[in-house]
């Protein structure tokens, strides 16, 4: 794996730079268990943060089929 693209993909992501770098430097000790780890993690964080949306986004609808059955009933 190229540390420099991994350490930019991680930045894009939302990683910051520290946090990044720091993964890099796994990457390159070869300690590539932890650093799976560590990008499992971040993974989850952002299926929780998905999930967080997509609960928003039902709400959201919720209110969108109330609005429209109130708007019918008149």
């Amino acid at each position: 794996m190229n540390t420099e693209t991994a350490r930019q993909c991680l930045t894009d992501l939302g990683y910051s730079p520290e946090k990044a770098a720091r993964l890099a430097e796994l990457v390159e000790a070869n300690r590539l268990a932890e650093a799976k780890q560590q990008l499992r993690c971040l993974r989850c964080d952002l299926m929780e943060d998905l999930h967080t949306c997509q609960r928003r986004v039902d709400q959201l609808d919720w209110l969108i089929r109330e609005t429209d059955r109130a708007n019918t009933a008149k």
